[in-house]
């Protein structure tokens, strides 16, 4: 281990002897023997490298030397101090320094100084090792160690970075032959390499290449110097042998060979030939490694190869940062996107690449693509095709593809759904061909349409108005008058629908038109509105000629519909035929068919016939809430016919199961009669005191007075008579009441209030007070006072029920929910529920208690009520959508997405408002489910279908994002989102946006992080082993 230490200080000791004065020499000569032994003891355990014994000795010399300024005593004091130095002991460096410090003019200083730097230079610490090699002058030593010096010195330069001071003596060294030569040449090259000198660099590792010592560090330089100084066919013909496994080259050290000789053929376009070189060096790479411009270069490469899905393995990495690198990568991830027919990525990555102004070439071409892509695709996140070609041609207006863009503008304005800009843009057009009247024809239908489902009905008539000026396609022409039905429908001019209906079905076009065979059943519906009921019959019997294979459930409807018509016209015959044809049918329900078949019957005079059809609903249909009447009409037929068993079954069955019902106190009045004529007068009487207290001010209780009167003459039970029967001043008070009820029933409500008061002050418990107080109600309402209509409605709901309390309840409850109160509005509607006859008011109960607990946050019971009211066959378009909506909201906030799928669909179909929520609500599914392809491809239909509707528009922009994270696909991501961010400006979007990119980073650091192994410098710093041995 100290081989040349050892060899150094012989020499060193030899020179002293040789130097010493003849007293030194002396000394040794007449010493004693003991003496004389002991030195040689010494000197032979120096020798043999067994310092320890050296030391001992030594030390033992010093003391029996006769002084210390003896030679004796400085040459023991000299190997002492060195073989402390071998040993390394803590003291070494100070016995050395001392000795130096005490004999600086001893020949044996320069060697301690010598040795005491060598110490240092052995042991790293460079700093200290050239302050010591600085103190010794050079001249002094011998010329072998001269050279040994200088590259000790330049070395412990190098060591400390101090490279210009390094090279000098690094340079001496190279001038002369000998064993540091070499070591020289590498370290001096190395400053070169550093300094960006290739071609001096280059010459001395050449020199030094076939050096034992330096041949597995040098090629590696000069292979990295011949691509610094473009010798691309040197680097081609020196580089491929080290990537043999005899190379003896490491891995890191391979990867970056095959990336430089992959480069040189890469820069000829020879990526065949370059290929396996860049795809070894890419698989050899991590982390840090994996540059962008690395990661472009493999990238581009698979691309020229025709190996799109491996060039978007690397593109995306070069797309970070912002430089032209960034926009080529983008420009040619588009290309590759369009050959593997991933159009929608493709268009996202080309207006990635058209953003940046580094390539103008390119971010034209990409532009161009984007805005093609962007109309080709019908999808148009944020700028979409109409503005993608504006843009172009404001920002390219010499483009040689102005023409083209122009076209594509065209057809872009004729399938853009944003019809109300493009329908704007079309106005610019100065000189309007067929074809572009066409296209203003049928965008103006569509953005019609759009408004119609959006209930902005007099936006939409305007529209369709519009659409009609351009009479290209007669079709679409006739359609807007259908439309125009619809709409003056559903704002009640029935009048005015019905005119527009029976235009659409005579206007050429409407013959070619799906809604050719919906045009009669409207206008019968129109007109039935109408009370028109003789054109309705036409209407809907015509629609029932000429679609007999029509949806069974609206042919059902329409049969109805027809026989309702007789029915109101009194041809009672042929109204049983149509009611019969309904039954036939089976459709359900099926209950209000055979409660007005059994009043055609009865006013047909076949009571028999009326009591099988009543029989058949109460047995077939217990839960119709035409129950009450049925079971009443029954009661009412059986008296007639004198089957009075047979009608106090029935009418005490109407009073025990539904006694909360107007109809449950005529029943009373009419089992009075059955009494009577049973001759049963306790049970007439009973009969006749419960409806005399309960009923006392209501004219019920006169019908069952005058049907008693006889029995209580006779009986002598004329006293407590209830006020409704009117003995004592009843024509006072009737008087009073029917000329304020005469007022307020021809609408006359400023003079019929005053009157209407007038008899609530004079008659509080009044026989006419429940009408007075609806009359009084209605009158409010219709002068524009809600809350005094109202309180007097609720003044009518607190007494018993009866014939008003119905409308009351409606009345009421309809002021309450367009106060906001929907808590008391819920109230009525359940009294409505429970009293209602008429059917139209019974749906009225059910939507209503639907509307009042979805506001009122009662999930749950909203749920039922909108199930009624969906699969109710009366209830309107609008409501049922409503209904529909509601219940797959209340379903998907509970989680339970797939129980209203069905519906969810049917509500995208119509479009507006609702479809775009079920369209979004159908794609969180399929997000929440992880499909996430699948949610994608929902999402693209919502933006595109559903582009006007900007708040779930914008939620889906921000689901997109998502799904793209859920794919792994974090380019999209981060494109998407960033997109998102410059156009969409709503805070709420900004801050959900801002959290989904804050994530993407977070998931890129990781994937980052996940491949990276080292963050080693890539540039080699090795050194052979130093040569002081």
């Amino acid at each position: 281990m100290h081989t040349m230490l050892t060899f150094l200080s012989r020499t060193a000791l030899l020179g002293v002897v040789a130097l010493s004065s003849a007293a030194s020499l002396a000394q040794w000569s007449n010493a004693t023997d003991p003496q004389n032994v002991a030195h040689q003891r010494a000197v032979e355990a120096y020798e043999n490298q067994q310092y320890a014994l050296a030391l001992h000795n030594f030390e033992s010399l010093m003391a029996a030397a006769a002084s210390e300024s003896s030679d004796a005593y400085v040459e023991a004091n000299h190997y002492a101090a060195m073989s402390s130095l071998a040993l390394y002991h803590r003291d070494a460096v100070y016995r050395v320094e001392s000795f130096v410090e005490k004999f600086p003019e001893s020949p044996l200083a320069l060697e301690a100084r010598w040795e005491l730097a060598n110490y240092h230079y052995k042991r790293k610490n460079y700093s200290t090792a050239t302050e010591e090699f600085n103190k010794i002058r050079v001249r002094e030593l011998d010329k072998p160690r001269r050279d040994e010096y200088r590259f000790k010195l330049g070395h412990c330069y190098f060591e400390r970075e101090e490279y210009e001071k390094a090279r000098v003596p690094l340079y001496e060294v190279l001038e002369v032959e000998g064993d540091f030569q070499s070591a020289a040449q590498y370290y001096f090259s190395h400053i070169a390499y550093l300094k960006g000198q290739p071609q001096v660099a280059l010459d001395g590792f050449e020199k030094i290449a076939d050096d034992p010592d330096f041949q597995e560090l040098v090629p590696l330089y000069i292979t990295q110097l011949y691509h610094a100084l473009g010798l691309w066919d040197r680097l081609k013909e020196y580089a491929p042998p080290l990537l043999e496994e005899s190379s003896g080259l490491d891995d890191e050290s391979v990867a970056e060979v095959a990336h430089l000789l992959g480069d040189a053929w890469y820069r000829d376009e020879a990526y065949d030939t370059a290929s396996p070189y860049l795809e070894l060096a890419w698989d050899g790479t991590d982390g840090p490694g994996r540059n962008p411009e690395f990661a472009y270069q493999v990238g581009y490469m698979r691309y020229r190869l025709g190996d799109w899905r491996g060039a978007l393995d690397c593109l995306p990495l070069a797309t970070y940062s912002e430089d032209e690198l960034a926009q080529n990568a983008a420009y040619h991830m588009a290309d590759c996107y369009l050959e593997m027919g991933d159009r929608a990525r493709a268009k996202q990555a080309f207006k990635t690449a058209s953003t940046p102004e580094f390539d103008l070439d390119i971010q034209e071409d990409a532009f161009f693509h984007y805005a093609k892509l962007a109309y080709e695709l019908s999808f148009n996140p944020f700028d979409d095709a109409v503005v993608a070609f504006e843009t172009y041609l404001e920002q390219f207006p010499s483009s040689p593809r102005r023409d083209e863009a122009y076209r594509f503008l065209l057809q872009v304005h004729m399938t853009s759904r944003d019809y109300e800009r493009a329908l704007k843009a079309l106005d610019n057009i100065t000189n309007p061909d067929e074809t572009v009247r066409s296209a203003a024809q049928l965008l103006a239908f569509n953005r019609a349409v759009e408004l119609f489902q959006n209930n902005q009905l007099s936006q939409a008539l305007t529209f369709f108005n519009r659409s009609r000026a351009n009479n290209v396609d007669p079709q679409l022409h006739a359609e807007t008058f259908y439309w125009e039905g619809e709409i003056l429908y559903n704002k009640g001019d029935y009048l005015g629908a019905a005119a527009a209906f029976a235009k659409f079905s005579t206007t050429p076009g409407s013959y070619l038109s799906e809604l050719h065979n919906d045009a009669d059943y409207a206008r019968g519906y129109a007109h039935y509105k109408s009370e028109k009921y003789t054109d309705a019959l036409s209407a809907f019997r015509s629609y029932l000629e000429t679609n007999p294979d029509d949806d069974p459930s609206r042919m059902r409807d329409a049969e109805l519909r027809t026989a309702d018509c007789f029915y109101a016209l009194k041809s009672f015959d042929q109204a049983a035929e149509y009611y019969d044809r309904v039954l036939a049918r089976g459709v359900k329900p099926l209950d209000y068919a055979l409660f007005q078949r059994s009043m055609s019957a009865k006013l047909d005079e076949d009571l028999a016939g009326q009591l099988t059809r009543l029989n058949q609903l109460l047995d077939d249909h217990p839960d119709s809430r035409l129950v009450v009447e049925a079971l009443f009409q029954a009661g009412r037929t059986h008296i007639e016919r004198d089957e009075l068993d047979k009608a106090e079954a029935k009418l005490l069955r109407l009073v025990d199961d539904f006694g909360a019902t107007p109809r449950a106190k005529q029943a009373l009045v009419e089992l009075c009669l059955v009494g009577v004529k049973q001759g049963q007068e306790d049970k007439v009487l009973a009969l006749w005191d419960r409806i005399r207290n309960d009923y006392g001010n209501d004219n019920v209780a006169a019908d069952a007075y005058n049907i008693v009167e006889p029995l209580l003459i006779r009986r002598g039970l004329l006293d407590n008579l209830p006020a409704a029967v009117g003995l004592d001043g009843d024509e006072i008070e009737q008087r009073i009441f029917e000329s304020a009820s005469y007022l307020a029933l021809e609408n006359r409500c400023e003079e019929a209030l005053p009157r209407l008061e007038e008899y609530i002050r004079q008659y509080p418990a009044g026989r006419y007070i429940s009408e007075a107080q609806f009359y009084k109600g209605n009158c409010q309402f219709e002068q524009g006072n809600p809350e005094e209509a109202y309180s007097a409605y609720v003044a009518v709901l607190a007494m018993p029920a009866g014939e008003f309390t119905e409308a009351s309840s409606l009345g009421a409850a309809t002021i309450a929910w367009n106060a906001g109160d929907h808590r008391a509005a819920l109230r009525h509607y359940e009294t409505l529920e429970g009293v209602a006859m008429l059917q139209t008011n019974r749906l009225e109960a059910a939507i209503g208690q639907m509307r009042c607990h979805y506001l009122l946050g009662q999930e749950n019971q909203a749920a039922d009520f909108a199930a009624r009211v969906m699969y109710d066959p009366a209830t309107p378009d609008d409501i049922r959508r409503t209904a529909k909506l509601w219940n797959a909201r209340i379903a998907c906030n509970q989680g339970q997405h797939s129980t209203v799928l069905q519906d969810l669909d049917d509500l995208v179909t119509f479009g507006g408002s609702a479809g775009a929520e079920a369209q979004y609500l159908l794609a969180e599914h399929a997000f929440n489910t992880k499909n996430y392809d699948s949610c994608e491809t929902m999402l693209f239909g919502l933006i595109e279908n559903f582009y006007q509707q900007e708040t779930w528009r914008n939620k889906g922009f921000l689901l997109l994002v998502s799904t793209y994270i859920g794919l792994n696909d974090l380019f999209q991501a981060r494109a998407t989102a960033e997109s998102i961010l410059t156009n969409v400006q709503a805070p709420d979007v900004q801050e959900s946006v801002s959290d989904l990119l804050f994530n993407i980073d977070a998931l890129e650091a990781a994937q980052n992080a996940a491949d990276a192994n080292t963050n080693a410098d890539e540039t080699p710093n090795q050194e052979p082993e130093s040569n002081d041995e």
